[in-house]
C-alpha cells in the first residue's frame, strides 16, 4: 500500500508546487522591483537602503498585509551568508592596495582589538541596564553587536568624498571585521551552551582563523587569475561565472579546514582586484548587481523574521534604542579614539571614522546563531530576546548615524569635492 501511495504523494506535491509557482516568482519579481524603487526615493531622502528593504520584509511578513509566517532561522542564516559572501566579494574587488597607504594597520587594529573593546564597553551598558543578565550573555550581546557592516558601509559612502584615510579606514575595517564578530558569538554561544573556553583557547582560534583564512584567499585568488590567464573562456558571459565560483570557493575550503571563510573572501578579491584580470568592468559590473542583490535579500529575509507587535513591546523599544545610542555616542567613539589616537590618526579623521561605524544585517545574521543552536526553551526565549534587541537596535542605528553621514564630516570639515577619479589619479 504505502508503494502505490508513495507515486501519488509525490504526484500531489509536484502539482502544489506547479500551482504555487507562478505566485511565487510574481511576488519575487514584484518584491524586487519595489525594493529598487524604495531604495531611488529613499537615497533622495537621505534613508539608508537596509532600512527601506528591512521595511519592505516587515510589510511581507507576519504582521504584514500578506502574513507571511516564515521562522525559518536556518534558511535565514544560510541565504545570509551567501549574500554576505557575494557583498564582501565586490567590496574587495573595488578596494586598490596604493589608496591603502597607511590604512592597513589602523584597520586591522579596529577590526581585531575593537570588536573585541566594543563588545565590552556594550556589555558593561548591558549589565547596567539590566544587573540580571549574566556577563556572558551580556559579552554575546556585545560581540554580535560590534563590527560593522560592510554592506551598509559601501552602500552609505557612495558618492561622498572625505578628506585623509577616513574612507579606506572604514572600508577596510567594515570588510576585516565581520569574522572576529562571528568567531566570538559562536565561541561565547558554546560557553553558554555549557562548553568551557578560555581567553586564551579564544584568541588562539581567532588567530588560526584569520591565518588559514588569509592563506585559502591568496592561494584560490592566485589560481583564478592562473586560470583567467591560461584557460581563458571563448564567451565573455563566462568570466563572471568563474569569479563567482572563485567567491563561494574561497569560503568554503578555508571553512572546512577551520578557518574564516569571510577573511578568505575578501582577501581573496582584494587580491584579484588588484591584478590583471580580464574583463575587469564586466565582472565588477557583475559584481556589483549580485552585491545590491544579495543586500536586498538578506535585508529582506531578515524583515520576514521581525515580528513587529513583538517590538513594539516598550521594554524591548527602549532597550534597544538605548543600546543603539550607547553603541553610537558612547562605545564606538571610545573604542576608536582609544586605538586610532595613539597611532596618530588626527582627531578629526578619528571622529569621522568613528562616526560612521554603521551596523546593517550582519549584527542581525549574528543574532541568529544562538537561536541555531540552543535547544533549552527558557534559553531560546532568552536567544529570541536578543534577536528582537538586536533588530531595534539596529534600526535605530540606521537612523542615527545612518542619516547624517555627511552631516558630522561636514561639521569636521572632513568632506571633499575632489571625484574618485581625482583622488586615485592623486595617489
Amino acid at each position: 500500500m504505502s508503494q502505490l501511495l508513495a507515486p501519488t504523494n509525490i504526484m500531489d506535491r509536484t502539482l502544489d508546487f506547479h500551482v504555487w509557482l507562478p505566485q511565487i516568482t510574481f511576488w519575487l519579481g514584484l518584491v524586487l522591483l519595489v525594493a529598487v524603487v524604495f531604495n531611488r526615493f529613499g537615497t533622495k531622502l537621505g534613508l539608508p537602503s537596509g532600512l527601506l528593504f528591512l521595511a519592505l520584509g516587515i510589510i511581507c511578513g507576519e504582521d504584514g498585509p500578506l502574513h507571511i509566517n516564515f521562522l525559518d532561522f536556518d534558511l535565514s542564516y544560510g541565504a545570509g551568508m551567501i549574500c554576505l559572501i557575494l557583498i564582501l566579494f565586490h567590496a574587495g574587488l573595488v578596494i586598490k592596495i596604493p589608496a591603502m597607504r597607511g590604512s592597513w594597520v589602523p584597520s586591522i587594529t579596529l577590526a581585531t582589538l575593537g570588536v573585541v573593546f566594543i563588545a565590552g564597553l556594550i556589555a558593561l551598558f548591558v549589565k547596567w541596564w539590566t544587573p540580571k543578565t549574566t556577563w556572558i550573555e551580556a559579552m554575546l550581546i556585545g560581540s554580535v553587536l560590534g563590527s560593522t557592516d560592510a554592506a551598509a558601509v559601501f552602500a552609505a559612502l557612495v558618492g561622498v568624498h572625505f578628506k585623509g584615510r577616513v574612507r579606506h579606514i572604514v572600508e577596510l575595517e567594515s570588510g576585516l571585521n565581520d569574522p572576529m564578530a562571528f568567531i566570538l558569538v559562536f565561541s561565547l554561544t558554546s560557553i553558554v551552551l555549557g562548553k568551557d573556553m578560555s581567553a586564551s583557547e579564544i584568541g588562539i582560534d581567532v588567530l588560526k582563523q584569520f591565518i588559514i583564512g588569509a592563506a585559502a584567499g591568496s592561494l584560490i585568488g592566485w589560481i583564478t587569475l592562473l586560470s583567467f590567464r591560461y584557460l581563458p573562456s571563448q564567451e565573455t558571459g563566462l568570466y563572471p561565472v568563474r569569479s563567482v565560483a572563485c567567491a563561494l570557493a574561497s569560503y568554503g575550503l578555508p571553512s572546512i579546514f577551520g578557518g574564516s571563510g569571510l577573511v578568505s573572501v575578501f582577501l581573496c578579491a582584494i587580491y584579484l582586484g588588484n591584478s590583471a584580470l580580464p574583463l575587469r568592468a564586466t565582472i565588477v559590473r557583475v559584481h556589483d548587481s549580485l552585491a545590491w542583490g544579495g543586500q536586498i535579500t538578506m535585508f529582506f529575509f531578515l524583515g520576514l523574521l521581525c515580528t513587529p507587535h513583538r517590538l513594539l513591546d516598550p521594554k524591548v523599544l527602549l532597550s534597544g534604542s538605548m543600546l543603539a545610542l550607547w553603541l553610537a555616542f558612547i562605545a564606538r567613539p571610545v573604542a576608536v579614539a582609544g586605538i586610532l589616537l595613539p597611532l596618530k590618526i588626527s582627531w578629526r579623521e578619528t571622529a569621522c571614522v568613528a562616526w560612521l561605524g554603521l551596523r546593517g544585517a550582519v549584527p542581525i545574521i549574528l543574532s541568529t546563531i544562538p537561536l541555531l543552536f540552543l535547544g533549552n526553551p527558557d534559553l531560546v526565549h532568552r536567544a529570541q530576546q536578543l534577536f528582537d534587541l538586536v533588530f531595534i537596535c539596529v534600526v535605530v542605528g540606521c537612523i542615527i548615524p545612518g542619516t547624517m553621514i555627511k552631516l558630522v564630516p561636514h561639521w569636521l570639515h572632513m568632506l571633499t569635492t575632489h571625484t574618485a577619479a581625482q583622488e586615485e589619479a592623486e595617489v
